[in-house]
């Protein structure tokens, strides 16, 4: 209110609504007489004033949600425009509780939610929302986001004003605006308007955290949607639920269109320690930072695809991810077909039938402290599935993409099975920062021995020809031993279309050196497929195309999907396990 009051061309208004509330509620008030003696009690006398003219463009008034009760949102009239500004539930605790008891609804959280949904579902554009710790972090850039979104020009000499009381101050002033009065600006101050939420002086009353808790899940929902200015993000950009909002990787076989249903999406939760599945709205699906997963990368999962309804190469993948459970000795707690069930669960609970992709992952669980050993680890592994409406976009696959072979290289199965896909990725995330920064797409690994071995993301074929005794022109699909890399189903799924195919096909060691002569290449993933490769450390790949044999293998590698997403669900699987 004060940084309005600064205006030339805004009248301001403290509070209108309050005596009406007290008059309808009972609530008490060490000012109760004190306001009903300084304001109108009739909603309507109030809100007819509000509109009457005065030598400014604006009025603002400022109100606290709750005092708002049954009043209609149309009762305001259409000239209208609504803001909030939404505080730390930590500070509105704190500042509550030193004058009244504080209980959820006195802190406005649920009446602020309740507005803000009423305002979004009437309005086309929704409301702006602020943050007071925005305020104290960067003044001038929320209240020029602010203006913007009300349509008034930011005005500089809203950023301050003097010190001391102000004429339109309420009655109940000397009660809650001492740091306001003692400020001249957001932050500067006696901890005045928008001051910051989190820093505290003293410790919160233990009696209170139950409040803390009940408000920090309202005041999530309302942070999500506010409006952020550049410098309270981190790094200075977005940090946005609005897929389109975010950066998306150009290239490369993981590229992807961003799906605005992702943000409402529900993701599959295990808890290990009440062993609870439960269906979870994705922007509220966290896991503690006790977490396996998020302390040590201490897990496996897979990337999985859903095709008219049905989980393609369901029993391959979980076979892969429990085998590697078994390599580093976590039990899941569960059979296949009870995993899978939870997978079809949550894509059901979403209505998700086809271009979707899922995350599997299953993290060894809880840890009491940070620590790597498996046996501190409470109850069972943590089960997340997030699925998404997610297809790969399709310039690489009609383009092609590039590789550099990278000086990482993939280790043999006495440092760390390069079989298992693990949440530790550590190596290929290396091989992927050499090659992005040397322009490529992906990165192209060799084994231990200098024989090319793998991509980063993706397994890795070549196509090589040759001149028969009969002078006729033979191709070969060549692929690297699967000594070093990921038991990919893919990849399985291309060396049995090649035997279908009748396309010769070897799995051998190979050079680089081989690699810049083949007439073709391509690399293969769950969520890409096959994709052509046309350019390795800057050299061109046979035409610079994809090639014919890799046109064909993609025609039928497609084929192969429809056919296994016929078979319908698979309910009993064929998967080796310890369970």
């Amino acid at each position: 209110m004060y940084s309005f009051r600064q205006r030339s061309d805004t009248k301001v208004v403290d509070e209108p609504l309050y005596a009406s509330y007290l008059a309808r509620t009972g609530a008490e008030r060490p000012y109760r007489d004190l306001v009903l003696n300084a304001q109108s009690t009739s909603a309507a006398e109030v809100i007819q004033s509000l509109s009457e003219p005065h030598a400014g463009k604006f009025t603002f008034a400022k109100h606290m949600a709750k005092h708002r009760l049954d009043i209609p949102l149309t009762a305001f009239g259409p000239a209208s425009k609504h803001m909030l500004l939404v505080r730390h539930p930590l500070a509105v605790i704190r500042s509550f509780s030193k004058v009244l008891p504080a209980t959820l609804e006195e802190t406005c959280y649920p009446a602020l939610l309740s507005l803000a949904s009423e305002l979004r579902t009437s309005s086309r554009h929704g409301v702006p929302i602020i943050l007071s710790e925005d305020l104290v972090r960067d003044a001038e850039g929320t209240l020029s986001l602010l203006c913007c979104a009300l349509g008034m020009a930011p005005d500089p000499a809203m950023l301050g004003w003097e010190v001391g009381p102000k004429p339109e101050d309420g009655p109940w002033a000397p009660w809650w605006y001492a740091g306001s009065h003692a400020s001249t600006g957001f932050g500067k101050g006696g901890g005045g308007p928008g001051a910051s939420a989190v820093k505290g002086r003293t410790p919160l009353d233990p009696t209170l955290r139950p409040l803390l808790e009940e408000c920090q899940a309202l005041y999530a929902v309302l942070s999500r949607r506010a409006l952020r200015p550049r410098s309270a993000r981190p790094g200075g950009g977005l940090l946005s639920l609005d897929s389109g909002a975010c950066p998306v990787h150009r290239g490369g076989t993981h590229e992807y269109a961003p799906d605005s249903r992702n943000d409402d999406t529900l993701v599959g939760m295990r808890d290990g320690v009440t062993g609870s599945f439960d269906l979870v709205w994705r922007p509220a699906a966290t896991v503690s930072v006790l977490e396996s997963g998020f302390l040590l990368g201490d897990g496996v999962w897979e990337g999985l695809r859903l095709l008219n309804g049905v989980v393609l190469f369901a029993d391959r993948h979980l076979a892969r991810l429990f085998e590697g459970a078994a390599g580093i000795g976590m039990s899941i707690g569960m059979t296949p077909e009870q995993l899978l069930q939870l997978v079809y669960a949550t894509v059901d609970a979403n209505a998700m039938e086809t271009g979707v992709h899922i995350r599997l992952m299953v993290t060894r669980g809880l840890k009491p402290t940070p620590y790597q050993n498996p046996k501190t680890t409470i109850g069972l592994p943590t089960i997340v599935i997030i699925p998404e409406y997610k297809e790969a976009a399709p310039g690489p696959q009609e383009d092609g993409i590039s590789l550099f072979t990278c000086h990482v290289r993939r280790g043999p199965p006495d440092v760390q099975d390069p079989g298992w896909n693990s949440h530790s990725k550590l190596n290929c995330i290396s091989a992927c920062i050499q090659a992005s920064a040397a322009g490529a797409d992906e990165a192209l690994m060799l084994d231990p021995h200098g024989f090319v071995a793998t991509c980063n993301s993706t397994n890795f074929f070549i196509i090589r020809s040759h001149i028969d005794i009969r002078g006729e022109r033979q191709c070969q699909v060549w692929a690297p031993t699967p000594r070093y890399q990921m038991p990919g189903i893919t990849r399985a799924s291309v060396l049995g279309l090649c035997e279908q195919e009748g396309i010769p096909c070897r799995e051998l060691d190979f050079t680089v050196t081989q690699v810049y002569g083949a007439d073709e290449a391509f690399v293969t993933g769950t969520f890409g497929g096959l994709t052509p490769v046309v350019r390795v450390d800057g050299r061109r790949i046979g035409r610079g195309s994809p090639g014919p044999t890799t046109l064909r293998l993609q025609a039928a590698y497609a084929a192969l999907c429809l056919s296994e997403a016929e078979r319908g669900r698979v309910r009993t699987l064929h998967v080796a396990c310890s369970e």
